[in-house]
């Protein structure tokens, strides 16, 4: 997304990640964007500077409600394992899918968003179904912050309609609002700390270290860890620092009764809505957790033996001694060993180490 930018624009862009309260952001983004040159290169980083402002101004306002005791509250604090967002047009079956994802009946139009949840061998999906998208034009911008805030998103188009012109309507909305359904082939995270210099973990394509820190260097960053994941450039390490576009895996559903498959670069699974019998919430609730690298892992208590129904839900790679942490400090620091079943063994449990990587269906039980 960056193009070139000049020295002054670097260093008013040091003052946006230097900020720190909304506030002060929102003056120094303004000032960043007044020095970003206008042409083709910087279209897109403009778009997205501009809507990081208009963000920011909306969050300071409705910041200036809540203390007036006025205003209705549109966030939606996570809870369960996956948050999945549903969006659509007006009139598009979008609460009929809600009700049958969730039980929970709401008006075809709601004002605010409403939450559900649906659960799949003990995963917990919580369900949002906002107000429907591009009706007025500051609660649309909401409905895209819900989208990006999620783990993942239900699109809903009517196929009685232009179902060409719904997918690449809502499409469109979610790009303004730096959202992709196109899973990147690299990502890059940057985590700047007081000293050591920049640390580079894992490898970039056509580019060294070196070239690394002369990047970083120039945007007033001298000390840095920068983690890459898959397959990623020196530009894929520059797009970083502004923020790159979140990526969230997406199923379409058609609602109305027939109609015509919808063409996209996604390769986004599609599911003909008719009847809340007919819904499969297993097939979508395993393409989530695949989507996103999750992996569930079932906890053994070691005095009773018995196996929790309820699973851990975390990133695929996780190791024993993570899972440790997250059950109980006092496990994690008496750690000695585990037992782990599993069907990739000959033999069930396997004593283990903390090291040890752990799969999807895995039971272990920590020995401490």
């Amino acid at each position: 997304m960056p193009a070139n930018l000049p020295p002054e624009a670097k260093a008013k862009w040091r003052k946006v990640m230097e900020a720190r309260s909304p506030e002060e952001k929102l003056q120094a983004l303004q000032e960043f964007l007044s020095t970003v040159p206008k042409h083709k290169g910087t279209e897109r980083l403009r778009m997205y500077v501009t809507r990081q402002i208009a963000a920011l101004r909306r969050e300071i306002e409705e910041k200036r409600r809540r203390k007036g005791g006025g205003g209705e509250q549109f966030f939606v604090e996570k809870e369960g394992d996956v948050q999945v967002v549903l969006l659509g047009l007006q009139g598009c079956g979008k609460s009929q899918v809600f009700s049958c994802l969730t039980g929970v009946t709401v008006a075809e139009e709601p004002r605010k968003p409403v939450p559900g949840s649906w659960t799949w061998e003990g995963v917990y999906f919580q369900v949002v179904n906002p107000p429907p998208l591009l009706g007025d034009a500051e609660a649309s911008s909401r409905v895209i912050a819900l989208a990006r805030n999620a783990d993942a998103l239900i699109i809903v188009v009517n196929s009685q309609g232009d179902v060409e012109y719904q997918f690449s309507a809502i499409v469109s909305a979610l790009e303004a609002g730096h959202v992709t359904l196109s899973k990147p082939r690299g990502v890059v995270t940057i985590e700047r700390r007081a000293s050591g210099g920049v640390v580079l973990v894992g490898q970039l394509i056509d580019a060294t270290l070196d070239d690394v820190v002369s990047l970083l260097r120039s945007y007033g960053i001298y000390h840095a860890v920068v983690k890459v994941e898959g397959e990623a450039t020196l530009d894929t390490v520059e797009e970083a620092l502004f923020g790159a576009p979140a990526y969230k895996p997406a199923v379409l559903f058609l609602t109305g009764g027939g109609g015509s498959a919808v063409k996209s670069p996604w390769d986004i699974p599609v599911v003909e809505f008719t009847t809340c019998e007919s819904l499969d919430k297993g097939f979508i609730a395993r393409y989530f957790l695949q989507a996103l690298d999750l992996i569930r892992v079932y906890t053994r208590n070691p005095k009773t033996g018995e196996v929790e129904k309820r699973p851990i839900v975390v990133k695929r790679g996780t190791r024993v001694i993570e899972i440790a942490k997250l059950i109980h400090s006092d496990l994690y620091k008496s750690f000695k060993h585990a037992k782990v079943w599993s069907t990739r063994f000959e033999f069930s449990p396997r004593r283990v180490g903390r090291d040890f990587v752990l799969e999807d269906g895995d039971v272990v039980e920590i020995v401490a």
